[in-house]
């Protein structure tokens, strides 16, 4: 064990935040810490993305780039599998208060330090639930990993709730963007949304082979949901490019998808470029 974190600490970016981290979380003084983002703070509560936030406060810059980008003042945002509320609070500030943000978690006490971000900025324009999304009613299995931001539907023993995302959602009017990360349960996510899906004019969720397989079906099928509801699909990888997705395109671990209905909308807002895919990120 001893010889396991050394070797951690030799790579590690920032060794000494890293130990003074873990020390933190193993007192519980981490709760009396919080950790400024762009607008807004977060709890440094005993989690695996505000560990990883309190050590690099800059860690999320990137997967957080395309919200910061795309959303705009007045914009409405439905975020599925919010955790922490990183997503939901960078969607709040950018959308403001003619705007609104629904953030949706399953996990229950990734629910409540989310619940708590939410106060501790003082978000008025968002709503939060607390069930997971499928594509039925009922309750489903949910484990309770300590590494939080994979926690995932029909594992574990814990049980919480399951309602399609259409019976969540009340009608709203247009959807600016819907954000959807449940660790390879985004096809179901998609079949108990099918009027949310109409009304989204954006969606942006994971597509990975090994979580999609995890649940009996394959990255095409997700992909092919997507364009179904009329989604035209690029990748997000770094920085301000997408790239358009190609045939026999590896999907390990798992890419970012931006999927719109208008690409002139897309690029007009982002004021980012489109690309070919990179052949390092093609299968040979």
């Amino acid at each position: 064990m001893i010889n396991r974190y050394i070797s951690i600490l030799k790579k590690h970016e920032h060794p000494v935040r890293f130990v003074l981290a873990r020390l933190l979380v193993l007192s519980g003084l981490c709760r009396f810490f919080t950790i400024p983002q762009n607008g807004y703070r977060i709890r440094f509560h005993p989690a695996n993305l505000p560990t990883n936030l309190w050590i690099n406060p800059c860690n999320r810059e990137d997967a957080l780039s395309f919200f910061n980008a795309y959303l705009k003042s007045g914009d409405r945002v439905i975020d599925v599998g919010a955790n922490i509320g990183d997503t939901v609070l960078t969607s709040s500030v950018r959308v403001g208060p003619t705007g609104h943000v629904t953030g949706i978690e399953a996990h229950p006490r990734t629910f409540s330090f989310l619940a708590e971000n939410i106060a501790l900025n003082e978000a008025t324009n968002v709503t939060l639930i607390h069930s997971a999304a499928g594509d039925q009613k009922g309750t489903v299995n949910f484990s309770d990993s300590r590494y939080d931001d994979m926690n995932q539907v029909n594992h574990g023993d814990l049980e919480v709730p399951v309602r399609p995302l259409d019976d969540l959602i009340e009608s709203p009017d247009s959807i600016a963007l819907l954000k959807i990360d449940v660790e390879g349960y985004e096809l179901p996510v998609f079949r108990g949304a099918r009027r949310i899906l109409s009304q989204a004019e954006c969606i942006y969720f994971e597509a990975g082979e090994t979580m999609c397989r995890d649940f009996g079906y394959e990255v095409d099928d997700l992909l092919q949901a997507a364009t179904d509801n009329g989604f035209e699909l690029y990748v997000h990888e770094l920085g301000t490019v997408l790239t358009t997705i190609k045939s026999g395109q590896s999907f390990i671990p798992y890419r970012n998808i931006v999927g719109c209905r208008d690409s002139r909308v897309l690029f007009q807002r982002t004021g980012w470029s489109l690309t070919d895919l990179p052949k390092s990120l093609n299968k040979f």
